[in-house]
């Protein structure tokens, strides 16, 4: 007797990639196959996770949580617990001399770090062993097993990861959760943690092992040979994944991930059965996924008086590194350049070397500031700070469903604070060079989610510019900048002359 769902039928629609032009077409629709998949779930399988797999990483979703500027992150050992893996990771932060212990899934994703005055001395199969005051240890080493001798704190993982709070009677482990972790009582949490599965298995060309999470309605539709077949070319043509990022649920048994490949950008649409098996499967255009949100209804300056060039922007992978990031996706990067795209004088080795920095950085329309993270130290350039995307930032609600989050601000620079009124125009900050940019820098975007870094972004749209391009200026009532447009408010609304 087949369960409810298990004739529903597993559409993959493909696209693919040819140059800077999408080309889409549908390799094949498929109705699947019923085997006993027993006990072979492809969750169980160990995950080989790189120090450089895990820098990329911190560098997407480990903000906010004051990574300073200078660090070193080495590779320590992989845990499990009841069939689920967990990679650690030994960071160690000059100032302050202290030790992080980074905890990954074995997605990739990562899930947030303990943090002490001493590294952990060695691991269990499932724990972590911190030394305590009578510790000593005659080879040194991280052997699994007990520790040498005196005593020691152990923090025992369990399926769902590393214990939250871990209270001994002279000591307290508290661990420091990623602000984008999901956890299982999440609705998302079961199709973030197949999608990683997925990608793992496509990167490493275990097209097979994914057929473990196919639900039995959907193994007796497709065969092995086709599965193989159709994930191969998927790879050949897209590349490996570089990125899952997180799911938008749609219903109980829906949600929709942004996924960056090597070569394309696309959205996974997952319908899951109630035992987490995949019914369904789709992989469709970006925008298909993730449909414009239309037009904002908050009328938009610029950040910024002068000149300033596009860094990053647009409607194109290769015209914005925030391509492919639901609430990101239509971000600005905006910098103060020559018309020959120089943006310092000197030879760029200070922040102070560059001509946008300590510039003012403006109210882009009225609003209540929300959101202000501070403390973040200035990069030196080209020296992004990975483990913080926006560095230092204001978050200002406008109307309803209408943030602006405005980054890469100079440490303690902001003039306004939590629950404060701003105009258009006011002054809120100078230019800086915090969180993951590599020169002085303002960064931009405009989302329709209370929650930081949440939530599906507009694409904005500025008010009354001047705009340049090879040499010819122009007014435009209404633009969206992208990549390598020079750009200059024309007008500042009379509102802003008061605020001053």
């Amino acid at each position: 007797m087949q369960r409810k769902g298990n004739s529903h039928c597993l559409n993959w629609i493909a696209r693919v990639s040819y140059g800077a032009e999408m080309k889409w077409k549908m390799i094949i629709f498929l109705a699947l196959l019923v085997v006993d998949v027993g006990n072979c779930r492809a969750s169980t399988r160990k995950r080989n996770l790189s120090v450089g797999e895990a820098r990329r990483e911190l560098g997407v979703v480990a903000a906010y949580q004051n990574f300073p500027e200078k660090y070193r992150i080495d590779r320590f050992d992989t845990l499990e617990a009841d069939g689920e893996y967990y990679h650690v990771f030994l960071c160690y932060i000059p100032r302050g001399r202290l030790w992080r212990t980074l905890v990954f899934a074995n997605s990739g994703d990562y899930l947030g770090y303990y943090q002490a005055v001493d590294p952990p001395v060695e691991t269990e199969k499932d724990a972590l062993v911190f030394p305590g005051a009578s510790y000593s240890s005659e080879n040194g080493d991280f052997e699994e097993g007990e520790f040498d001798s005196g005593d020691a704190y152990v923090i025992r993982f369990s399926a769902i990861g590393p214990p939250d709070e871990v209270k001994f009677e002279s000591r307290t482990f508290t661990f420091v959760s990623s602000p984008r972790r999901i956890r299982p009582e999440d609705p998302a949490y079961r199709f973030s943690l197949l999608a990683n599965r997925l990608a793992d298995a496509m990167n490493r060309s275990r097209f097979k092992a994914i057929r473990s999470d196919f639900s039995p309605g959907a193994l007796q539709r497709i065969s092995e040979k086709q599965t193989v077949e159709i994930l191969s070319d998927l790879r050949t043509r897209f590349g490996k994944v570089q990125r899952v990022g997180d799911p938008w649920v749609q219903t109980a048994e829906t949600a929709v991930l942004p996924i960056t490949f090597e070569h394309a950008v696309a959205g996974l649409k997952l319908t899951l059965s109630e035992k987490d098996e995949i019914v369904g499967m789709w992989m469709l255009p970006f925008k298909t996924a993730f449909p414009d949100i239309g037009k904002s209804a908050t009328e938009l300056r610029l950040p910024f008086s002068g000149w300033w060039r596009v860094m990053w922007g647009g409607d194109h992978r290769d015209q914005s590194k925030y391509f492919g990031s639901r609430v990101s996706h239509n971000a600005r990067e905006f910098v103060i350049s020559s018309r020959f795209n120089k943006t310092f004088r000197n030879d760029g080795k200070y922040n102070q070397d560059y001509f946008a920095y300590k510039k003012p950085v403006l109210a882009p329309a009225a609003g209540t500031v929300v959101a202000v993270i501070t403390g973040v130290e200035d990069n030196e350039p080209n020296s992004p700070n990975p483990f913080d995307r926006l560095g230092n930032a204001i978050m200002i609600e406008h109307t309803t469903n209408e943030y602006s989050v405005i980054g890469h601000l100079k440490n303690e620079s902001i003039t306004v604070r939590v629950g404060e009124r701003v105009v258009a125009g006011l002054p809120i900050a100078q230019c800086g060079n915090s969180g993951d940019s590599s020169q002085p820098s303002v960064y931009f975007h405009l989302q329709d989610s209370a929650q930081l870094l949440a939530g599906s972004g507009y694409k904005p749209l500025f008010s009354n510019l001047y705009l340049r391009k090879e040499s010819q200026t122009a007014v435009v009532p209404e633009y969206s900048p992208v990549r390598g447009e020079f750009i200059q408010q024309r007008s500042i609304p009379k509102e802003t002359d008061a605020a001053r």
